[in-house]
């Protein structure tokens, strides 16, 4: 394992150099990991989408280093060798919490020779199921049994006693970790948390070369096991025989079982997050749509008022025009005082910066008169 020393200034000069998954497949440490050596070395690291403007040729801006720090000036990584494995992969996961499983005092991860004489209530409740569906096909009578609290065991009749072992072995260090198990009708999962992950056990099998007596084609047990979690419709993981048997293998299945239900609670909260971002989203958009509204209407009343305005001194022009003619000519007869009259109070009624009262018309009349205006200018 090669070590290289870099000073602040030159991981600075790195974490700008090249991004940080980048760098994390160089040297044994996660992005992360790099994140906070950064912090706290307080060293400026490029923000999000400074790597795609660069790929797109487009201006970055690059912050410098801060001068105020008192801190340690040298940071040391190891460089990586082909082969290593990252220290957040899936895989180097997996091991950590199987090397944990196996150092973890009084966990029973040995698959016993021969059936506890107190079984888990599970392998009870499907050991009665299997012994009630026997003597249903034996005797032809009555009612075909309930699956209830039945393991999703998928094996041949005489791989069932390996298969109870090995599912109880593997029940009992999932209880004893704090896990819950449930087998409800055709599913069987462990609570991991508030997750629920799937599994069952089933045996690989192969065709007979024994027909039915109806010609048909029997399948014959093989002894092999394969335990499955059930991730997704098409989607799963396996343990098998092998090289060893799946025996050999429970801490590798227990933390399988416990990583996948941390993945789905990750899962869970992203999409929670996603969800509540997304709502929010809406909700800001139904928001300004509706002050868009609001707004669009209150500009909508102030244009039609400064129209009306605009007519009602159109029309005060017309009346003191006709007024003043008149007058001119000696013409200013009893009728036309009375129209001048009416026709002033006709404006005060629609003006509306005096929207006086009218013994007839309402302001109905004058959403009609100001349509029909439009059409006649139209």
């Amino acid at each position: 394992m090669e070590q290289v020393k870099f000073t602040r200034k030159e991981l600075y000069d790195l974490v700008w150099a090249e991004p940080l998954s980048r760098l994390a497949k160089k040297y044994k440490i996660s992005d992360n990991g790099l994140r906070k050596i950064c912090k706290r070395m307080n060293i400026p690291i490029p923000p999000m989408g400074h790597w795609q403007k660069i790929q797109y040729g487009k201006r970055v801006i690059v912050t410098k280093l801060p001068t105020i720090y008192d801190g340690k000036d040298e940071i040391t990584l190891d460089e990586k060798k082909p082969g290593d494995i990252d220290v957040d992969s899936p895989i180097a996961i997996q091991r950590r919490l199987i090397q944990t499983l196996e150092s973890t005092k009084d966990l029973q991860l040995k698959v016993p020779d021969r059936m506890s004489s107190r079984p888990d209530k599970l392998i009870s409740s499907t050991l009665n199921y299997y012994d009630a569906v026997r003597r249903y096909y034996k005797s032809h009578h009555g009612t075909h049994p309930d699956r209830i609290n039945v393991l999703n065991i998928q094996v041949q009749e005489e791989s069932r006693p390996r298969a109870f072992r090995l599912f109880g072995t593997i029940i009992k260090v999932l209880r004893s970790r704090k896990h819950d198990i449930i087998a409800d009708h055709f599913t069987t999962y462990a609570k991991i948390g508030d997750e629920q992950v799937k599994f069952r056990l089933r045996e690989k099998q192969r065709v007979s070369d024994i027909k039915t007596s109806y010609g048909s084609r029997q399948y014959e047990s093989t002894g092999e096991f394969v335990f499955v979690i059930d991730i997704g419709s098409y989607t799963r993981k396996e343990v098998k025989d092998g090289h060893e048997p799946i025996e050999a293998k429970i801490s590798t299945i227990i933390a399988m079982i416990e990583l996948e239900g941390e993945r789905m609670m990750i899962e869970r909260i992203e999409s929670e997050i996603r969800r509540k971002k997304w709502e929010e989203q809406q909700r800001i958009e139904q928001e300004l749509r509706e002050r868009q509204d609001k707004e669009a209407k209150a500009f909508k009343k102030l244009f039609l008022k400064a129209i009306r305005l605009h007519q009602a001194n159109i029309l005060r022009h017309y009346i003191k025009t006709v007024e003043t003619n008149a007058a001119k000519k000696g013409k200013m007869t009893k009728d036309l005082k009375k129209w001048l009259t009416w026709a002033d109070k006709k404006v005060l009624w629609y003006d509306p910066l005096v929207n006086a009262d009218d013994p007839l018309l309402n302001d109905e009349h004058k959403t009609h008169l100001f349509k029909d205006f439009l059409k006649e200018w139209q």
